[in-house]
């Protein structure tokens, strides 16, 4: 059987990961828990805290930043459904392992070393037999542009980010202020 990809995106502190959570927890097998965040100062500290203590005993946690597509056979031996929170860290830990970001094409190249790490794991899980891989991300696209370049360009990988795994998805929900809403079953397809 095929895996099964699921996207649930939103806002900061929506309660996209406490639903992403539910969801795999309601699933039957064997739970892994990827965890990209990197505690640099102590706000990020904390939420990681947050997030260790509402996980319970049921997942095989993983701490991995960057290198998905390199860690996938590891994980997908252990487990069958599969938790990623999220890739916006995801991005912003490749974002800034590249160096210094001051020009468009340094942003291109940051964005071209992105996606390829993101299309081989999505390539992965396709290749894997009966995963279930939950997504989730941040969508920071909805607000004003920002004032400084290199904001502007992390938003805008960021949004190439969330489409690709949004193509790729079989379901992808959306949550605001803790009310989600399943969005793939309604797309909008244009033919002509």
């Amino acid at each position: 059987m095929k895996s099964t990809i699921i996207l649930c995106s939103g806002g900061a502190r929506s309660g996209k990961s406490e639903f992403a959570e539910q969801l795999a927890l309601s699933k039957q097998g064997r739970k892994a828990y990827i965890a990209t965040g990197q505690a640099f100062d102590e706000e990020m500290k904390d939420r990681i805290k947050k997030h260790q203590l509402r996980r319970g005993s049921e997942w095989i946690n993983f701490e991995i930043p960057r290198d998905l597509h390199d860690n996938w056979k590891q994980i997908n031996k252990v487990s069958d459904i599969v938790l990623i929170d999220c890739l916006t860290m995801f991005t912003s830990n490749h974002f800034f392992s590249c160096g210094e970001i001051d020009s468009q094409e340094d942003a291109n190249h940051a964005e071209s070393v992105i996606l390829t790490e993101l299309r081989l794991l999505l390539q992965d899980i396709k290749n894997s037999d009966n995963k279930t891989v939950i997504f989730v991300t941040n969508e920071i696209g909805l607000g004003i542009v920002p004032e400084n370049k290199l904001t502007r360009f992390f938003r805008d990988i960021m949004g190439r980010v969330n489409r690709e795994v949004a193509i790729a998805a079989d379901k992808m929900y959306f949550t605001v202020s803790g009310i989600t809403i399943e969005l793939k079953s309604q797309e909008v397809h244009i033919n002509g």
